[in-house]
């Protein structure tokens, strides 16, 4: 006789339960692995245990080649000073909808860091400092701040010639020595050009450094902008000088004894010496190819710190040609007119071929170039809800600077940048911006807050008028931004500035804030060039306008926006669209308040969903 259980007794519906989750495939069930700065190469991974970051990388490789997804990597608070880049590739990866996430753990503040803590000694005035090896360094922290190496003063009267610079001051060619670095610049482009050899009144510079600085192309004049050009105003500094620094908070280095001397600031004089010495140049590498793509990651709430880059000492030096952009290698022919062939400035965090990339939440400092680059062939990737200051070069870059490429896969697309503080960068390498994109097919800049920087804040596009007449980018979309304070030191740029021919009905600058009352030579909203389809509508430009002075341009809807400036049309054009705008304003509007008012980063904001897409057409103005 067989007994059967009541339909009504409790343990029925927990068995049910507690088999189905026995026959559960691991790749429904959530993992968690847990890090921390001192954690070991043998550690379990879990909360009692955590390990180090190798070892959790590892781990996700391992389930994932079983299948397992929904995998967490929780990284502690602290400093993880990192002996060579993290590298991610497709094995890294998660799957669709399960993305791996490596994130800080409640209330954790993990900073992923290239710098190594140097104890030094005190030398009568002085601070030294034992180095790894004989390079200069870019920079140094001293309690979180950044200190430069001793520069001299400008020489606005020293003389270009083919190999360097003559009618150099005895005062500063005394404190020159092989490996100084000349600086200067010409309207958007800067150089930096390492010393080889010095003369009673002259020194010499590395090639092809100097040659590339330069060098004309064939028909877009980048010699006007060089130091062979008219606006030409001199050096604006040498610096890696010899002997002791002179200046406080200022540093040389002696390359023969490795040895890096510091003059402390009155308030550091009574603390033990140790400075923050960056070492590496990149902290997280994400690579993969075309047809098998890094995918499904997010990053969220980590601190990237605490690179160097020592481009200016090299024989390729920093020549730029626009926005990070840069010559290298010797140059025959003269420049490429559409500027393609350049290589772009490193960046801390560098994603090629990804696809479905977050960064989230995440903080980058302290960084001798830029801070991330999402590009070769990367197709969804975002960046939201970051803070971006202290960088040498620019905050983040995407797309490529190839306009017709034989594989159209190959041109990144898909990119979404917002809600992100991006303030003082590109104090190094003074043509950066905040945001540039080269060639990009899907592109929402958005709700970004930029401000204090020495040239544009927002670049998009590439190519001049050399691109051909077919559109070389689409759904460009510059929205709700708010930029002030751009235009500190070079020339010819804006807040918002953009390039290029893009496909018609996709492209917008709309309900942005450009703010111009406190910054430099520049323009509220800049439509250099070849571009052409962009529809520029309900923003709010102030202290400037918007121009469009090329008459290769074309295709443009100006409309509907407010300034304080006369706002006449700056080469009209048969394809241009001028009117309505409302001009010579004292007071703003209520709906010209309302979009002042909402411009800017905005709080609480949700990390973007998978996939990443950015819509074809336009948000409505």
């Amino acid at each position: 006789m067989t007994v059967r259980a009541p339909s009504s007794w409790p343990w029925r519906p927990l068995a049910a339960l507690l088999c189905a989750a026995a026959l559960l495939p691991l790749a429904s069930q959530a993992q968690t692995l847990h890090v921390a700065p001192g954690g070991s190469a043998n550690g379990a991974c879990d909360a009692s245990s955590p390990c180090n970051l190798q070892a959790a990388q590892a781990k996700v490789r391992a389930w994932r080649a079983q299948g397992r997804n929904d995998i967490t990597v929780q990284l502690q608070s602290g400093t993880y000073r990192l002996q060579q880049p993290l590298h991610f590739d497709p094995a890294d990866s998660g799957t669709n909808g399960h993305p791996v996430r490596w994130q800080a753990a409640p209330g954790a503040h993990p900073v992923l860091s290239g710098a190594r803590l140097v104890q030094g000694a005190r030398d009568g005035a002085l601070w030294r400092f034992a180095l790894p090896s004989d390079d200069a360094p870019s920079s140094v922290y001293v309690d979180g701040r950044r200190r430069w190496p001793a520069r001299t003063r400008a020489c606005p009267h020293c003389v270009v010639d083919a190999k360097g610079l003559s009618n150099v001051p005895p005062a500063i060619l005394h404190v020159l020595q092989v490996g100084s670095v000349a600086a200067m610049h010409a309207r958007w482009r800067d150089f930096h050009c390492r010393v080889i050899a010095l003369g009673t009144d002259r020194v010499d510079l590395a090639q092809p450094c100097w040659h590339n600085a330069t060098l004309d192309s064939r028909g877009n004049g980048w010699a006007v902008a060089s130091p062979v050009g008219k606006y030409y105003g001199g050096v604006d500094w040498f610096e890696n000088l010899s002997g002791d620094p002179l200046e406080p908070g200022s540093y040389t280095v002696d390359a023969t004894h490795r040895t890096l001397r510091y003059r402390p600031l009155p308030g550091e004089t009574s603390r033990a010496p140790s400075i923050e010495l960056p070492v590496l140049e990149q902290l997280l590498v994400l690579k993969g190819t075309l047809k098998a793509p890094v995918h499904d990651l997010v990053f969220s709430g980590i601190t990237f710190a605490g690179t160097d880059w020592r481009r200016a000492a090299s024989g390729d030096g920093y020549v730029s040609l626009q926005a990070g952009y840069l010559v290298d290698g010797p140059r025959q022919g003269g420049l490429p007119d559409d500027g393609e062939g350049m290589t772009r400035i490193i960046s801390a965090v560098d994603v090629q071929a990804g696809r479905d990339i977050v960064f989230d939440r995440d903080s980058f400092h302290q960084l001798a170039a830029a801070g991330i680059t999402l590009a070769g062939g990367t197709h969804g990737g975002a960046v939201t809800n970051s803070r971006f200051t202290d960088l040498g070069g620019g905050g983040v870059f995407t797309g490529d600077t190839e306009g017709h490429p034989a594989d159209p896969a190959s041109k990144t697309s898909d990119i979404v940048v917002a809600d992100n503080r991006i303030d003082h960068v590109a104090l190094a390498w003074r043509d950066n911006v905040a945001i540039m994109a080269g060639f990009v097919n899907g592109l929402a800049i958005a709700h970004n807050t930029i401000t204090d920087l020495p040239y544009s804040g927002i670049s998009v596009g590439w190519g001049w008028n050399y691109e051909g007449t077919a559109p070389v980018e689409s759904s460009i979309h510059i929205v709700g931004n708010r930029i002030e304070r751009v235009m500190l030191q070079l020339a010819d740029g804006g807040a918002i500035y953009t390039q290029a021919q893009s496909t018609p009905g996709t492209s917008c600058v709309v309900r942005n804030l450009t703010d111009m009352r406190h910054s430099g030579e520049g323009n509220g909203i800049y439509l250099d060039e070849h571009s052409t389809y962009f529809d520029v509508e309900r923003n709010v430009v102030l202290g400037s306008w918007v121009s469009a002075w090329a008459s290769w341009s074309g295709h443009l809807r100006i409309v509907d926006n407010w300034t304080d400036n006369a706002g006449g049309p700056h080469n009209a054009g048969p394809t241009k669209v001028w009117s309505p705008n409302f001009t010579q304003l004292k007071t703003l509007p209520a709906a010209a308040l309302a979009v002042q008012q909402a411009a800017g980063a905005r709080e609480g904001r949700p990390e973007s969903a998978l996939p990443i897409r950015v819509p074809s057409l336009c948000p409505q103005p």
